[in-house]
C-alpha cells in the first residue's frame, strides 16, 4: 500500500531573540496550565493543543476533582463546586451518626471512605485552584510573561471563567469543548462544529417548540470561537514518527495490511450492544482473507457483552491478535503501523485521531448515532475522510485524503488572537 507522508509541523521559531521583539520578554509566551477533569478525552486534548502550540516541556496539569464513591456517583451532574459541599456536609452528618451510635471515635474515622474513594496517586496531583492560578500569573507575569490557560470539559467551566475574571491581562483563555453558556467570559472557545448543529433546521424539527430555547447552543458562533471538524488531539507527525520506531520490533514484519479495529463504548447519542458486535466480527470475518494482520483493541469501558462477542468470534483466529488491557499500551503502535482502521461510530476522538494520519478509516455503527454525532459522521462523509464498513470491502485498497488537521489549525488561531493581544509564542 503506498504510504501517506504527513507535512512537517510548521516551525515556532522566529529567529529573532525575545528581548528584541516587540514589547520585551514580558509579552512572550513561554508557559501553559491545563485544566483537566481526569478524563483522558478531555486531557488529551488539552496536551495536543500544548503540543501544537510549542508549549509542552513547560506546562503544569491541574485536575478538577469531584467526590467519588457511593451515592457521588450519581451526583455527577450537579456543579462541581456544589457538588464538593454537599460531599463535606453529608460526611460530617455520616461522622456525627457514627458518634451517635458507638463510643469509640477511632473506629467511626476507620469507617468513612477517603475523599477521593481511595485513589491511587491524587496526592500528586495539583488540585485545579483558581486563586493560587490566578496569583501565579499576577506574580510571575513580568519575569515569566503571559500565561496560557487551556481546559477542557464540563467541571472546568467554572475555573476557567474565573481566571479569566480575576486575571484578564496576564492570561489568554482557552476553552475547548462548548462550555453551554456564558461564552464571553472566554478569550477562546474551541469546539467540534457539530456542537453546533442543534441550530440547523433539520434538528429544529425534531424538538418540541416548547423544549427549544433549553436547547444549547443559542447563538451562532461568535468570533473568538474555533469550530473544529472533530476533537483535538496530541496525534501528529513528529509522534507518529516517533511511535512508529518505538514499536518497530513488533510491528514491522506482521503480514501486510495491517488493519487496526478500535472498539469504543455506547453513549447517549450513539446506543449499541451485541448486535453491533456481532455485526462487526462478522465484516470482519468477511474481509479477513484481503488483511494481512488485524489488531483489535477495545477501550477501558467497553462493555462485557460486547467484549465477550468479540473474543468468542474471533479470539482463536491465527491472524487477528486482541490486546488485553495491559501495558504497554499498543495504541500509539497502532497509528504508525496500521494500514487502514475501523472504528466504532461512538467515539469522536478515536475516529479523529485515525483520520489524523491520511490511511483509509473504516467506520461501523453510524446508524445507531442520532443527533450531533450524526451530524459529525455525516460532515467526515461528505468530506471523503471515512467510509461505512459493510464486510464487502477489499482491506489491501489504498485511498487516502487530506488528513485531518484541526489541532495545528486551531493552534494557529491561537497564535493570531495572541498576536492581537501584542504576545507573541516561543517554544
Amino acid at each position: 500500500m503506498r504510504p501517506i507522508l504527513l507535512p512537517d509541523p510548521p516551525s515556532l521559531s522566529t529567529g529573532v531573540p525575545e528581548i528584541f521583539e516587540q514589547g520585551g520578554a514580558q509579552n512572550v509566551v513561554r508557559r501553559a496550565v491545563v485544566i483537566g477533569n481526569g478524563f483522558p478525552g478531555s486531557e488529551n486534548q488539552c496536551i495536543g493543543l500544548v503540543r501544537a502550540l510549542g508549549l509542552a516541556e513547560n506546562h503544569l496539569l491541574y485536575r478538577v476533582t469531584r467526590p467519588k464513591g457511593g451515592i457521588n456517583e450519581w451526583l455527577h451532574w450537579l456543579p462541581v463546586g456544589f457538588h464538593k459541599k454537599l460531599d463535606f456536609i453529608l460526611r460530617h452528618i455520616y461522622l456525627y451518626s457514627r458518634l451517635m451510635l458507638r463510643s469509640k471515635q477511632s473506629k467511626y474515622i476507620a469507617s468513612v471512605p477517603s475523599e477521593n474513594g481511595g485513589g491511587v496517586g491524587l496526592s500528586s496531583i495539583l488540585e485545579a485552584d483558581v486563586k493560587k492560578i490566578v496569583t501565579m500569573a499576577r506574580e510571575t507575569y513580568e519575569k515569566d510573561g503571559p500565561l496560557v490557560v487551556i481546559a477542557c470539559g464540563r467541571d472546568t467551566v467554572s475555573i476557567a471563567s474565573s481566571i479569566w475574571r480575576l486575571a484578564s491581562e496576564n492570561v489568554f483563555v482557552v476553552q475547548i469543548q462548548h462550555p453551554r453558556s456564558h461564552l464571553n467570559r472566554f478569550d477562546m472557545v474551541i469546539t467540534p462544529r457539530h456542537d453546533y448543529y442543534p441550530l440547523t433546521p433539520e434538528a429544529q424539527e425534531q424538538v418540541p417548540r416548547f423544549l427549544r430555547s433549553w436547547i444549547t447552543p443559542r447563538e451562532p458562533p461568535q468570533d473568538h470561537v474555533v469550530l473544529t471538524t472533530g476533537a483535538l488531539h496530541p496525534i501528529d507527525y513528529a509522534s507518529l514518527r516517533k511511535s512508529a520506531s518505538a514499536w518497530h520490533d513488533e510491528f514491522a514484519a506482521l503480514p501486510k495490511p495491517l488493519v487496526v479495529v478500535n472498539i469504543g463504548w455506547p453513549r447517549g447519542n450513539c446506543r449499541y450492544g451485541v448486535d453491533l458486535a456481532k455485526q462487526l466480527t462478522d465484516a470482519l470475518l468477511s474481509v479477513l482473507g484481503s488483511c494481512g494482520s488485524v489488531r483489535i483493541a477495545l477501550s477501558y469501558k467497553t462493555p462485557e457483552k460486547v467484549a465477550r462477542v468479540i473474543f468468542k468470534e474471533l479470539g482463536g483466529n491465527p491472524k487477528v491478535y486482541i490486546w488485553n488491557g495491559e501495558e504497554p499500551n499498543p495504541y500509539m503502535g497502532h497509528l504508525a503501523w496500521g494500514d487502514a482502521f475501523v472504528v466504532t461510530a461512538d467515539s469522536v476522538s478515536l475516529i479523529s485521531e485515525a483520520c489524523s494520519t491520511g490511511k483509509p478509516v473504516y467506520v461501523i455503527g453510524a446508524d445507531h448515532c442520532k443527533w450531533k454525532i450524526a451530524d459529525f459522521h455525516k460532515s467526515l462523509r461528505e468530506r471523503g475522510v471515512v467510509r461505512s464498513f459493510t464486510g464487502f470491502e477489499d482491506m489491501s485498497e489504498s485511498w487516502s485524503y487530506p488528513p485531518l488537521n484541526d489541532t495545528a489549525e486551531a493552534a494557529m488561531r491561537v497564535r493570531s488572537a495572541l498576536a492581537a493581544r501584542g504576545w507573541s509564542l516561543r517554544s
